[in-house]
């Protein structure tokens, strides 16, 4: 193999490289809109982010994760492209109403209201019922939106359930989980939630030295959210 043969062979192999380790949410699932499993949909997009599947998740990251989900309402998912102004009408029943600021119904396809099968009260089941199926298909089979966008918008919702749990004074009050005795597929979501929300590679992190910082400073909790957005590789 000549010089030239060779040097084509090493940048082609560092290229591979690079890509497969720069894998990131987006990318794993930008693609999945034809899924017809979710569980197995998420199961194998956390291998591609090399989340090891055998390893348990620590409790206290388990119920900060299942406080943040309770405190993160759909609102922000229904101001896209633009539709700031929307006010979100949900009923205990389910049924899910979009505004706009004149007051008017909002029924396009990537913004209006959707019929709810999970509650806030189980935060996991509702993420799988509700939420995943909404990241990864979209609103109806128009919506015009990609993942990254709906996923933009769900950490935007996310925020406010961080913020929850960054102010609550008391942490050892919150519910306790036991993760030997989840199902499969709510482990799966735990396990994609602690790579987002408790990712080991972030700077800036969720311990109770940095949080009393982010309580005193946006700016310093901007330095801790945008790493979710940068971790998401959505670009706005």
């Amino acid at each position: 193999m000549n010089k030239k043969r060779f040097s084509i062979c090493i940048l082609t192999i560092f290229f591979i490289v690079s890509v497969y380790a720069h894998e990131n949410i987006v990318s794993v699932f930008q693609d999945s809109k034809k899924e017809t499993d979710l569980s197995s949909c998420l199961k194998n997009g956390l291998i591609k982010l090399e989340v090891n599947l055998d390893e348990e998740i620590p409790e206290e990251n388990i119920s900060a994760i299942q406080y943040i989900l309770k405190h993160t309402y759909e609102n922000n998912i229904h101001k896209m492209r633009g539709e700031e102004d929307n006010k979100v009408y949900t009923k205990e029943s389910g049924e899910e109403a979009v505004f706009d600021k004149e007051g008017n119904l909002v029924t396009n396809d990537w913004n209006k209201g959707s019929f709810n099968y999970g509650s806030y009260s189980e935060p996991i089941n509702k993420f799988k019922v509700d939420i995943w199926p909404w990241l990864i298909w979209g609103n109806t089979r128009e919506d015009p939106t990609s993942f990254d966008e709906r996923f933009y918008y769900y950490i935007m919702d996310l925020d406010n359930g961080i913020q929850s749990y960054i102010f609550l004074e008391d942490k050892t009050e919150i519910e306790k989980i036991n993760y030997a005795n989840l199902n499969e597929t709510d482990k799966l979501i735990y396990k994609f939630f602690n790579y987002l929300i408790f990712n080991k590679s972030y700077k800036f992190d969720l311990s109770k030295k940095n949080i009393a910082k982010y309580k005193k400073s946006a700016d310093n909790y901007w330095k801790y959210l945008s790493q979710l957005l940068t971790l998401s590789g959505y670009e706005k």
